[in-house]
């Protein structure tokens, strides 16, 4: 057989023999579309991790509520006890097991997608307290979306205040409420979640585990709250390559949160003094924030950067930009099914106004 030599990817090809349509080898993938595609498998993956960990947090709580209260009959304080005990058994069980079946579906381990370099001291404090006075103002901004609510004539049907009348009561609400969320949320959402998707850039990984996690706490006001806390977790994460710095702040927000409640359902004090010591706290951290932003902002200059194209650690090249990311992410069935749970479970909580 005669051979034609024909420049085609800088290889020869047989020449067809007469009365054949010539021959051409299939193109070589788009690596632009590669990328999406390993993208997509990626946060379908991680999709249906964060649905897992949700439901399995609502079956372990369901099914043990319904066990113990069908076996035993509890008094009014022991049912506090228990639905404090029961949360705190649902949130690290729901993030060890979703954990657990994301590295058995995914064959890696889960030190894979952590940083092994160390957290410079100087940094944590500031860092801490930068994520203190940002999550106060998101406070205030979600109790201002939670007040106009009303002009739709709609009202959260969660109660944000829980009554608590013994110290054993008010270790366990400080621990389901503050110590096991900090631990359960921040593995599930900043130690898998972003840093998996960290790898296509940090902007792209902090937006979108900001969503999930906002979301996922199924109220307006929390919601609101939660993704604004969302974004400021993962910026410092990814900043200290770590997720110290977001389980620190995340467990001083929520222990602030159950003291407020405690202080404001449990003492004489009165309202006046309570505000008086809200705003004071409020303050404080505020303040602090400010100076925390300035020290980071001197210590350096490219710490409040964050652009999709910047190198990381995980990060890979990337031929897709911010908005050809999102698209591509927020569309797998994975992500699409576990936000349509969260909108669901958020409408269901709205109840008119009476």
């Amino acid at each position: 057989m005669s051979y034609q030599n024909y420049p085609y990817q800088n290889h020869t090809y047989p020449q067809t023999p007469p009365g054949y349509p010539p021959y051409y080898p299939p193109a070589p993938p788009d690596p632009k579309q590669l990328q999406r595609r390993a993208l997509r498998k990626t946060a379908n993956g991680l999709g249906f991790f964060i649905l897992a960990y949700f439901l399995i947090m609502q079956v372990v709580a369901i099914a043990v509520s319904i066990a113990i209260r069908q076996t035993f009959d509890l008094s009014e304080e022991e049912q506090t006890i228990f639905t404090f005990l029961l949360e705190i058994l649902a949130s690290v069980m729901s993030s060890l097991l979703a954990v657990g079946c994301y590295r058995v579906m995914s064959g890696k381990r889960l030190s894979d997608h952590f940083s092994k370099s160390r957290i410079n001291r100087d940094m944590l404090v500031p860092m801490v307290f930068f994520g203190m006075g940002a999550a106060m103002i998101a406070n205030q901004l979600a109790s201002l979306f939670d007040q106009n609510i009303s002009i739709f004539y709609l009202e959260n049907a969660v109660s944000q205040s829980t009554r608590t009348q013994s110290v054993p009561e008010m270790l366990l609400y400080i621990l389901s409420t503050a110590v096991a969320p900090a631990f359960a949320e921040e593995l599930a959402f900043r130690g898998v979640f972003m840093n998996v998707m960290r790898k296509y850039g940090d902007a792209f990984a902090i937006l979108t585990s900001a969503v999930l996690f906002g979301a996922m706490h199924g109220n307006t006001t929390q919601i609101v709250f939660a993704f604004i806390l969302g974004l400021i977790f993962a910026f410092v994460d990814c900043k200290a390559n770590s997720i110290i710095p977001s389980v620190i702040i995340h467990f001083i927000n929520n222990f602030y949160a159950v003291a407020s409640d405690i202080l404001s359902t449990n003492t004489e004090i009165g309202d006046t003094a309570v505000n008086a010591i809200h705003i004071i706290v409020v303050a404080v951290f505020c303040l602090l924030g400010i100076l925390s932003y300035i020290y980071l902002a001197k210590r350096d200059t490219a710490f409040f950067r964050i652009a999709d194209g910047d190198p990381s650690p995980y990060a890979e090249k990337s031929l897709l930009t911010l908005k050809e990311k999102m698209i591509a992410g927020c569309t797998t069935p994975g992500i699409i099914i576990s936000l349509s749970l969260f909108v669901l479970e958020m409408v269901s909580n709205l109840v008119p106004m009476g």
